[in-house]
């Protein structure tokens, strides 16, 4: 009688846990960038990342290990090029800005990603910032009627792969802090 006692208490005591747990499992994880560069995961939204572009030491630039992050458009597109060279989601993945990403909802992109990195990385190419559209000369001063598009950074990037699953991924880019990150 003394286990069975025994038994039924650990059980309650089990099922008074479960909704805890459960709700910290559906709680979005954040990356973010700590104070020296490294990475953070935390369920507290991100703070404004404070690291500056490429304080630590890269290994190469194909590789990507041991960066911090993007200090460009260009050096995003490099390290995406490194990443399908290595065929290391973990690199790419280091180069997203997640969000308010839920673990459910990432761990699925990941996997998809890790099955993407597979094929052969066949171009990569910028989105570029929409011109504003062309208005009477009278309603905007000259300057800002003939600003060349080739001065505003990208907005997005379009990645393609060949093979049996190729395709093409379209990610947008944003500036945060000083680092450039890959958005879904």
């Amino acid at each position: 009688m003394r286990t069975l006692s025994l038994q039924c208490l650990c059980l309650f005591a089990l099922l008074a846990c479960a909704p805890q747990v459960h709700a910290q499992a559906t709680q979005p994880i954040h990356r973010c960038i700590g104070a020296h560069g490294e990475p953070e995961f935390s369920g507290q939204p991100c703070a404004t990342p404070a690291p500056a572009p490429g304080g630590a030491p890269s290994a190469s630039p194909a590789s990507g290990a041991g960066s911090v992050c993007a200090a460009s458009p260009q050096a995003l597109r490099q390290a995406i090029a490194g990443a399908f060279a290595a065929h290391d989601v973990n690199q790419l993945s280091g180069l997203v800005l997640w969000r308010g990403t839920g673990q459910a909802s990432a761990r699925a992109t990941l996997q998809s990603l890790a099955r993407w990195l597979r094929q052969p990385l066949t171009g990569i190419v910028f989105t570029p910032a929409a011109r504003p559209p062309d208005f009477n000369a009278g309603a905007l001063p000259a300057a800002a009627s003939t600003a060349p598009a080739a001065t505003q950074p990208p907005t997005g990037l379009n990645v393609s792969t060949g093979g049996d699953a190729g395709g093409t991924r379209d990610f947008g880019i944003v500036r945060s802090g000083d680092c450039w990150w890959l958005t879904f």
